[in-house]
């Protein structure tokens, strides 16, 4: 089992601020701490109120998609 952010993989978190593709940083909360986090699809905005899923970390940024397309 992975602690720290590479353990946060494949979990669930919620959209609390708008994440605009993978340029625009937006945040989640997970783990019940807030984090920044870029959308694994360059070109998708992913609104406020979306659950997402932890994909991958690039550059200390969560990468994350929508549980539901």
């Amino acid at each position: 089992m992975l602690n720290g952010v590479q353990g946060m993989v494949g979990e669930t978190a919620l959209v609390t601020r708008e994440i605009d593709g993978a340029h625009v940083p937006g945040r989640v909360r997970a783990r019940g701490e807030e984090w920044q986090a870029i959308s694994l699809d360059p070109d998708a905005t992913v609104p406020v109120g979306t659950d997402v899923v932890v994909a991958g970390i690039e550059r200390g940024l969560l990468v994350v998609f929508p549980t539901e397309v």
